[in-house]
C-alpha cells in the first residue's frame, strides 16, 4: 500500500513489491498470481474487517443498527488512507478499486436491509439497495476527492440520516 501511495499502483512492479515486503518470489507468487491479484486480497481483507464490524453492531442493535453500520468504519478507513487514494482515483486501479467497493458496499448494505426487516420482494429489495449502495459511493468519492476534510463522524451521520429518511419514505 505505501508503494501505491508513492509511486501509483501501475508503475509498481512485483519485484519492488518483493522487496519492500522482504519475501522471495517464490512466496508471492505462491500465494498471489500477480499484483492485481494482491489488491484485490487487500479489498478482501477490508470487506472482512467491515463485515466483522458490521456483525457486532447488528448484534448490539440501538442507534447503530440504523442501515450503513459499517459505513463509519469504511470513512475512517478511507480517511487514513487518503494518500493511497489520491494515488490510485483516476487511474486504471482506481476504476478496478472502485468496482470493488461499490459490490463490497452493496452486499453490506443487502444484509442491513434484510436485517431491518425488509420484507418487499427482492427485486425491490435490490433496487434499494443499488441506489443506497450508488448515493454512498458517491459521498465517499467526493469527500475523499476533497481531502476528507469534514469528520467521518459528520459525513456518517448525515448519510445514515439520509438513508434512514428514504427508507422510510420507501416504507409508506
Amino acid at each position: 500500500m505505501s508503494l501505491m501511495a508513492e509511486k501509483g499502483y501501475e508503475a509498481i512492479t512485483v519485484q519492488e513489491i518483493i522487496d519492500r515486503a522482504d519475501v522471495g518470489r517464490a512466496t508471492f507468487y505462491a500465494h498471489f498470481a500477480d499484483k492485481r491479484t494482491l489488491l484485490a486480497s487487500r479489498l478482501e481483507d477490508l470487506r472482512e474487517s467491515l463485515l466483522q464490524r458490521q456483525r457486532e453492531t447488528l448484534g448490539r442493535g440501538g442507534r447503530s443498527a440504523l442501515p450503513l453500520s459499517f459505513s463509519r468504519a469504511l470513512l475512517d478507513h478511507a480517511a487514513d488512507g487518503l494518500p493511497l487514494w489520491k494515488a490510485i482515483a483516476g487511474a486504471e486501479s482506481g476504476a478496478f478499486v472502485l468496482r470493488r467497493l461499490h459490490e463490497m458496499v452493496a452486499d453490506l448494505v443487502r444484509m442491513d436491509l434484510i436485517a431491518m426487516g425488509m420484507t418487499r420482494p427482492s427485486a425491490h429489495r435490490e433496487l434499494v439497495t443499488q441506489h443506497v449502495t450508488g448515493a454512498f459511493m458517491a459521498v465517499l468519492t467526493w469527500w475523499l476527492d476533497t481531502g476528507a476534510k469534514q469528520s467521518a463522524a459528520d459525513v456518517d451521520e448525515v448519510v445514515r440520516r439520509l438513508v434512514m429518511e428514504g427508507l422510510a419514505r420507501t416504507a409508506q
